[in-house]
């Protein structure tokens, strides 16, 4: 996962290893403890990303969508994930896509908030890729799945190279995002082998040759 923010925006902090009542998870945390990405040692992915084509705004005080995964990290079925999204206050938060990644069941589900209904949606059990753009979404979409076409990622360090690409030019359509406002400031990578979880995050662009963290559970 690539994540891409606004320049004048905290630096997030390293992922952690938390615990739960009865698991753990690993994630990386904004300043003020939300997150987009998390982990479990029952190998359950969670991934958050905005929904910018849905362009109104929560009538109530809107809550950071950052306290979505945090509250959801430790669910090991896509069953809880769903029932735990039901019990947060999602009326005061801005749109946004859950997806969810559960090995047991072989399940990648994504669950969509549109500020009037939250929906659910199965995908199959195959490689996937979504795109999220504040600058025109439907163009990224377009722009960047023509990318992920003509250089499927098939191996790990495949994906590696997906996500520090600049292909077609760099710029506010390239995986690796730059504009003048905005960058991907951090990739994050999950992998799930066996009874091993093992979470690889690097600070600041991927095309860059910062040092990268890793965790494992």
């Amino acid at each position: 996962m690539n994540r891409d923010e606004k320049r004048e925006r905290f630096a997030a902090l390293l992922p952690e290893i938390v615990e739960f009542e009865s698991h753990r998870s690993i994630f990386p945390r904004e300043p003020t403890g939300g997150t987009w990405i998390s982990v479990n040692d029952g190998g359950v992915c969670l991934a958050l990303i905005n929904w910018h084509r849905i362009e109104s705004e929560p009538a109530l005080k809107t809550i950071s969508r950052g306290c979505i995964v945090p509250e959801l990290a430790g669910k090991l079925r896509s069953a809880d994930i769903a029932r735990g999204l039901t019990e947060l206050q999602l009326n005061q938060g801005r749109p946004f896509r859950l997806i969810g990644i559960v090995p047991k069941e072989k399940a990648v589900t994504e669950w969509r908030w549109d500020l009037e209904r939250l929906s659910e949606h199965k995908h199959a059990w195959t490689s996937l890729h979504w795109f999220s753009s504040g600058y025109d979404e439907g163009k990224a979409e377009s722009v960047r799945q023509r990318v992920f076409e003509k250089r499927p990622a098939n191996t790990v360090e495949d994906l590696r190279r997906l996500h520090r690409s600049h292909a077609p030019k760099r710029g506010p359509f390239s995986i690796c995002m730059h504009r003048t406002d905005a960058a991907t400031v951090s990739y994050t990578e999950v992998a799930v082998e066996n009874r091993r979880v093992i979470m690889r995050y690097r600070s600041g662009a991927p095309c860059s040759t910062s040092p990268a963290t890793t965790k494992s559970l």
